[in-house]
């Protein structure tokens, strides 16, 4: 088994890909973090969200952005296992062990660590970046007590899961392509759209997990949004790590089932 996560470990490092993977999380998630202060600085823009500058909120809002690069530890998941059959290597793969169920074990856990470390890092460039952007904003109002503490933890939490996650769902969509487009338009499309037009049900899908792990407390009325109406952190964080485990499940009972080639 340990031989096997060693493996696994050593292709997550030197496939370039995965590396464009980290910087585009990074990239991503510090720009969202930098121009929020500017969008609520403006007027119009404040106005419509609700929020100033000066208030905690908008500020814990603003820093709130610094998970955005979680739809890359879905990628990456999504990459380790739909990769394997894109390159052809699927076969010799799973024939380096005598059950299947082990080699999805290794492939799991590589990919719940490497979607932690990708969160890690990419958050918490993320979050230097927003405090250096707002020394600039004399009037900028200070984020809440825990908020960093709740980002990070949110943030690696999440990125194990939604590594967890991809790599299912490259099991199951061998398409490596197909795969991310699938997950592109869920998290981008459908669930912002279920968990604004139906909040109660929204609350439990990730984006809404998420959110809900960061205790950040913002009303945006006018945007139907309202983090109040989520579940607590910790109920959120288990509901969340409950989706990992049956993800999971279910990349191993599909892997033992369908045909390798």
């Amino acid at each position: 088994m340990l031989a096997l996560v060693k493996s696994e470990w050593r292709k997550l490092l030197f496939v370039r890909a995965n590396w464009g993977l980290l910087i585009a999380a990074t990239f991503i998630s510090a720009l969202s973090v930098a121009v929020a202060p500017f969008i609520l600085d403006a007027g119009e823009a404040g106005a419509l969200l609700g929020l100033g500058i000066d208030q905690t909120a908008a500020i814990d809002a603003t820093y709130a952005n610094g998970i955005s690069g979680y739809i890359f530890a879905i990628i990456l998941g999504i990459m380790m296992m739909a990769g394997e059959f894109r390159h052809g290597t699927a076969v010799a793969t799973f024939l380096t062990a005598p059950r299947r169920g082990i080699v999805l074990t290794a492939k799991l856990a590589v990919a719940a660590i490497g979607g932690l470390l990708m969160m890690l890092i990419s958050t918490g460039i993320s979050l230097i970046a927003g405090y250096v952007v707002l020394l600039g904003f004399e009037d900028a109002a200070q984020p809440s007590e825990n908020l960093f503490v709740n980002t990070m933890i949110a943030a690696a939490i999440s990125g194990a899961v939604l590594g967890v996650i991809g790599v299912a769902i490259g099991t199951l969509i061998r398409n490596q392509m197909l795969a991310i487009v699938g997950a592109l338009v869920y998290l981008f499309v459908v669930d912002p759209l279920l968990l604004a037009l139906w909040p109660d049900t929204g609350q439990f899908l990730p984006s809404g997990l998420i959110t809900a792990m960061l205790s950040i407390d913002i009303s945006a009325p006018e945007l139907g949004f309202d983090t109040t109406d989520y579940l607590p952190a910790l109920t959120a964080t288990l509901v969340l790590l409950g989706y990992g485990a049956v993800f999971a499940f279910i990349a191993i009972a599909t892997s033992l089932r369908r045909d390798i080639d």
